[in-house]
């Protein structure tokens, strides 16, 4: 069974969290959406080299179809239609968590919201969560924890734009909804 597969197929809250804690660490609740899809499993050792980033991942090619995959357009309506030309994969990356120590957790839900991918923008109470590579390049993959939806923008070339116009569409509104987007497949 494929790391993703047992991602889908495992119930959230598989690894018991401290949330209390975490939430009174951040200064907000955390959305049950967001709980479920951290306590389900953990990612894989991240082994990009001179990589910052703390978190566990999974990783690989999934059958690509933004019809299927964007449940709604927000703003840019139907943007993502072409932005993959003919190809019908994509490659993806999701960001979980590698270990469930407390300071772990907490620098990690920190650095989900607030860190380095923000650009020193305010997003809101928006996490980052992953991200698909398509022919246009990286899309990125929010998590809106006022709503409990999974949302996704392009950032482009660092432009972060008035968020207020992004994001660009929702993927999904729950967490089992958003990880069954994911037909992970094998090309040789």
């Amino acid at each position: 069974m494929s790391k993703m597969n047992k991602f889908q197929k495992t119930a959230g809250g598989t690894i018991e969290l401290d949330w209390n804690l975490v939430e009174e660490e951040i200064g907000f609740k955390l959305h049950d959406n967001l709980k479920d899809f951290y306590s389900r499993i953990l990612g894989s050792k991240n082994r990009i080299l001179g990589s910052k980033n703390k978190s566990g991942i999974i990783s690989g090619i999934i059958k690509f179809n933004p019809i299927e995959f964007v449940k709604r357009y927000a703003n840019k309506e139907n943007w993502l239609d072409d932005a993959n030309s003919n190809n019908s994969y994509a490659e993806f990356t999701l960001c979980l968590l590698e270990q469930t120590n407390e300071k772990y957790i907490l620098d990690f839900i920190y650095e989900a919201f607030r860190g380095e991918w923000t650009g020193g923008n305010d997003f809101g109470d928006r996490a980052y969560v992953g991200e698909i590579f398509i022919n246009i390049g990286q899309v990125s993959i929010l998590f809106n924890n006022d709503t409990g939806e999974f949302e996704w923008v392009d950032f482009g070339y660092g432009n972060f734009d008035t968020f207020s116009d992004n994001p660009y569409g929702i993927v999904a509104d729950n967490t089992q909804e958003f990880l069954n987007k994911f037909k992970v497949v094998d090309i040789d």
